[in-house]
């Protein structure tokens, strides 16, 4: 017969408001409503490593802190580097304009995509939904990174040399072959973020964030909108497979919102995709088979356990 107490169901443990535990997620639970509250007051849209500070608290408070401190400082410094030089290249690169992605449009569709999705489709459900994935991209990478960091540390260390290869060589792009958005160099065609969004919200909200980090004018190709959605689908595909799949959603949001929005070529957001591949490839494959030739070249992090050769992880 079994014993009284094996028949009972087992408790789960109760979660001490004054835990370590309770106290990982509470402060930064707070930081991010206080925080979120000032954004919305304030009309800003908070960078990554605003973000980031969140993550911070929740591993000080896991006794995770110097770990963190290690590891997230080169992810923080490929986004602060990336704003620092963007806009001194916009500066430098706004007087040798292409016009390639342009004219490709006009090859393969005989006009402009921006123009066509906005005399064709235009109501304000779009315009907003477009707003929204094309806000929330910035934020994302931090997001994945930080689950990676969390489940998958051999990814997460994959996924920032993906970034910063994605980032720099974008922003080498931006410098040797700037090109107009269609909002500039295409009449007819509106930034709808700043002409219609805005005004339907009657605060300046995207003027403000564009005139406040004096964004390169001259990045539209390729579409780094498009280029860091695509690189966190495959990130998410490569840790979770099939089950990673509804994140597909988010590259297309962006991608449909990037060109019906007047912000990108089509063209733009292919080179875009293919920046990204190309940064996934050197991260996931070229790196690890370079590693398995020249193990010393490229040593993990002690605190992360089991590190075998990346030919064996994949």
């Amino acid at each position: 017969m079994p014993k009284e107490d094996e028949k009972q169901p087992k408790q789960k443990p109760k979660l001490d408001p004054r835990s370590s535990r309770f106290l990982a997620v509470a402060f930064p639970t707070i930081y991010y409503v206080v925080f979120g509250i000032f954004c919305l007051v304030y009309n800003i849209i908070p960078n990554p490593e605003f973000l980031v500070l969140g993550f911070l608290i929740y591993a000080a408070y896991n006794n995770w802190s110097r770990r963190f401190i290690k590891d997230w400082v080169p992810f923080i410094t490929i986004f602060l580097s990336y704003e620092a030089m963007n806009g001194v290249v916009g500066t430098i690169s706004k007087f040798n304009l292409h016009n390639g992605p342009h004219n490709l449009d006009l090859t393969l569709f005989g006009s402009i995509p921006s123009l066509v999705l906005q005399s064709s489709i235009r109501t304000p459900v779009f315009d907003y939904m477009g707003a929204v994935f094309y806000s929330i991209y910035w934020l994302a990478p931090a997001v994945l990174g930080f689950v990676l960091w969390r489940i998958a540390p051999k990814n997460y260390w994959k996924y920032t040399v993906a970034l910063a290869v994605c980032t720099y060589s974008s922003l080498i792009t931006f410098l040797l072959y700037p090109v107009a958005p269609p909002w500039i160099a295409v009449p007819g065609v509106t930034r709808i973020l700043t002409a219609s969004v805005d005004n339907n919200l009657g605060i300046p909200v995207y003027k403000t964030i564009f005139d406040f980090f004096s964004a390169n004018l001259y990045a539209a190709f390729p579409s780094l909108h498009s280029a860091l959605s695509w690189l966190i689908a495959l990130f998410a595909l490569q840790t979770w497979k099939w089950k990673a799949l509804p994140v597909l959603v988010f590259p297309v949001g962006v991608w449909f919102s990037a060109v019906y929005l007047g912000e990108h070529y089509f063209v733009d957001v292919l080179g875009g995709i293919a920046y990204a591949t190309l940064a996934f490839l050197v991260a996931v494959k070229v790196i690890p088979y370079i590693q398995s030739r020249h193990v010393s070249l490229f040593k993990a992090p002690k605190h992360i356990p089991d590190v075998k050769l990346a030919t064996e992880q994949t």
